[in-house]
């Protein structure tokens, strides 16, 4: 694995390439992953060497309902090559009774990631067959162009592609019966070689499209293919099989210098053809203007070279919905941030965390601007949703439940809002969106005053945020298992209290410059109450760090876990320095890996080292030990406000962000994974691409640069 830089200076887009050292492996090939994203919450992806290893992969996992409704129509294209009668199957499968078709990695030379944007390069006899997969932004739209490269033997090949196809839901799996064949149609309308699919009447169709070359499909070989094994399922203790549908085999003869593109999009069929033209050159200009905006150094110096592919990753997450009236555009007027791939929808909390560092750090103001006018439409009895509902494809159902029934569930999301809002604020001093935004934060103080929902309640007696209620959990630490909530935090948490007493100082400030005569004096009486009880409330002198949490009953809880570095990041004011310099160094002793911070600390009996298995025993250590590498930017900047005058703390950062630089490249080429285990060698888990893990990097970056 190895990075280069273009060779011209205007090409800002890093090059990633994935050598036969890794490509050799087995498998490193099937456990390493490759992702591209359309902008509206739709993806493809798979494992570098074509398998799928996940009921999440495809090459057209689309969002019906942008940025959500994700559903799962095109799976994979299989391939073969016929070079002068000779065969060479370049497809990679595992199967449910336990064999696989591993030939396709023989051939599977090099993968060059340009950007964000995949190539797979087939070594063959008579030349090199190129792969490229991307997305049209905006749209769900997946194209995939084979290239065949001039070779010195000029010998023409015959490339044959079976493209196994899908309907469902992107969390569920398609069971095959023999009675249920898709419906393809030649679409002889459209002036290019397309068909439409149909799964069963109502499914939604999708339509794959022949470009550049003309293409013959046949029959062969259509049909369900049974059983295809998914490793990554199966090791999280989930269904690991499923059938897809062969739609039939497509045949093209091609020579040296000719391309063929498959197209497979939910798209009009004019709207498609008419953004091909260019698609291409397109996406890489798009990367390319956003590193552009990013003004990120090009200087070669390799934690730069991360905050470039950082920022590129940032992309991914960063979505809209697009416009009915105008298909192919994004509508300006809505933007939010998907949590993490290949699973999660977008949530508040997450977004809230993540939003620095996608779009401040980047320098993606307007956006910035966008997602946080647009989360203030959803503020209800002073809260921000946790979680927008993920709604069945057909929109109708079970899952399109209503905001309000269930997923206002969280006391963190709405008072990390006030962070964000400020640190946008301070970077582009948009006193349009201060004002705009000023009348929701004034009536979110006055909820949590009076309280809201879940127990959300200033107490009047020590001015301390306090929330829960049996059966709830609100904090991020948020695992439910059935009826078991794995750490409550009903009380007042610590990170709780002084996110607080932050979102009081940012309305000390915005009201002196918005608000009424005297609203200034109210926040920071509030912020003041908050101050006068802290430290006596939190401080843990036996242990010398702060407790995690303070119950109902006033008891508090000594656990040593990572929220108090972000009371400390966001509110280090609020207790002396050398507190803070003994709560730093026992997370520094207990805490810190190389990937983030342990949720728990070992001597607890309740630390869990292990993520992995089943639901149950990963949702049981998911907080109780698991390394989250979020956590590194609260814990960092919780070093910065506790750095004594004339140290120079830009040695502890680069030691914080250095063990990214390879693991960038080990569970999805380019992201960041969601979390690790607690014990060497720290093996990432979780969402193989996680906004507030990227976010945090990129804000740590940013701290180390000045």
């Amino acid at each position: 694995m190895n990075q280069e830089w273009p060779e011209k200076a205007d090409d800002l887009l890093p090059l990633t390439r994935v050598d036969r050292q890794v490509l050799g492996d087995p498998h490193q090939a099937l456990e390493r992953e490759w992702l591209v994203t359309n902008g509206i919450g739709g993806f493809a992806g798979a494992s570098l060497c074509g398998a799928l290893t996940r009921r999440y992969h495809g090459l057209l996992v689309a969002a019906l309902q942008p940025p959500l409704g994700r559903t799962v129509l095109l799976s994979k294209l299989d391939e073969q090559v016929n070079v002068s009668g000779r065969v060479y199957p370049l497809d990679v499968n595992e199967w449910r009774d336990g064999t696989s078709s591993l030939a396709g990695l023989a051939y599977l030379e090099k993968v060059d990631f340009r950007g964000t944007v995949p190539t797979f390069m087939y070594r063959l006899p008579g030349g090199t067959l190129h792969k490229t997969c991307w997305m049209e932004y905006g749209t769900n739209t997946t194209y995939i162009r084979y290239t065949y490269a001039a070779s010195p033997e000029n010998q023409a090949l015959e490339l044959q592609v079976k493209a196994l196809a899908n309907s469902r839901d992107y969390h569920e799996d398609t069971r095959g019966t023999p009675d249920r064949p898709f419906k393809i149609t030649e679409n002889a309308e459209v002036g290019q070689p397309a068909w439409t699919v149909e799964a069963r009447p109502g499914a939604p169709r999708w339509q794959l499209f022949t470009l550049d070359r003309p293409v013959q499909w046949r029959e062969t070989g259509s049909g369900w293919y049974w059983g295809f094994h998914y490793r990554q399922e199966k090791a999280r203790g989930l269904m690991a099989a499923e059938d897809l549908y062969c739609l039939g085999t497509w045949v093209a003869s091609m020579s040296p210098g000719q391309s063929i593109t498959f197209a497979a999009s939910t798209e009009p069929a004019e709207t498609v053809l008419a953004l091909y033209t260019g698609a291409f050159e397109r996406e890489l200009a798009r990367q390319q203007a956003l590193l552009g905006q990013a003004g990120l150094p090009q200087n070669g110096a390799e934690l730069d070279g991360l905050a470039t592919r950082l920022t590129l990753t940032a992309d991914q997450f960063v979505v809209g919905r697009p416009d009915k009236a105008n298909p192919g555009r994004l509508q300006p007027a809505y933007r939010t941030v998907i949590a993490g791939y290949p699973w999660f929808s977008d949530w508040g909390r997450d977004t809230m965390i993540a939003l620095p560092g996608l779009t401040i750090v980047t320098r993606r103001y307007a956006e910035a601007a966008t997602i946080l006018r647009s989360f203030a439409r959803y503020v209800s009895r002073g809260m921000l949703p946790n979680r927008f509902p993920d709604p069945d494809p057909s929109g109708s159902g079970e899952n399109a439940r209503p905001l309000e029934e269930s997923d206002y569930n969280t006391v963190d999301a709405t008072v990390w809002y006030f962070d964000a809002v400020q640190k946008y604020l301070d970077a582009t001093g948009d006193d349009d969106l201060g004002r705009a935004l000023y009348p929701v934060l004034a009536d979110i103080i006055s909820w949590h005053v009076k309280g809201t929902r879940f127990g959300i309640k200033v107490d009047p007696q020590d001015g301390l945020l306090a929330s829960g209620v049996p059966g709830a959990q609100l904090t991020w630490m948020d695992v439910k298992i059935d009826d078991w909530v794995v750490t409550p935090r009903h009380g007042k948490p610590v990170e709780i209290s002084a996110l607080w007493y932050r979102a009081c100082r940012v309305m000390q400030g915005l009201a002196g410059r918005y608000g009424p005569p005297g609203a200034a004096d109210y926040y920071q009486g509030l912020a003041e109450r908050v101050a006068a009880n802290f430290e006596k409330t939190y401080w843990y002198a036996e242990g010398g760090y702060f407790y995690d949490c303070i119950d109902e009953t006033g008891q508090p809880d000594p656990s040593l876990r990572p929220n108090q570095v972000i009371a400390l990041s966001v509110a280090p004011e609020l207790v002396r320095p050398e507190l803070r310099a003994a709560a730093l160094s026992a997370v520094r002793e207990n805490l810190l890996t190389p990937y983030g911070l342990r949720t728990l600390n070992r001597q607890n009996p309740a630390y869990q080292p292990e993520y992995k298995g089943n639901r149950f025993a990963r949702d049981s250590a998911y907080h109780q030990g698991t390394v989250w590498p979020w956590l590194l930017g609260p814990y960092a900047l919780a070093l910065l406000n506790s750095a004594q005058a004339g140290s120079d703390p830009r040695a502890a950062l680069e030691e914080l962000l250095t063990p990214f630089l390879k693991h960038i490249n080990e569970a999805c080429v380019g992201q960041i994974s969601e979390v690790f285990g607690a014990e060497p060698p720290y093996p990432p888990g979780g969402c193989v691409a996680q906004a507030w893990s990227v976010s945090q990097l990129l804000e740590v970056w940013r701290w180390l640069r000045g």
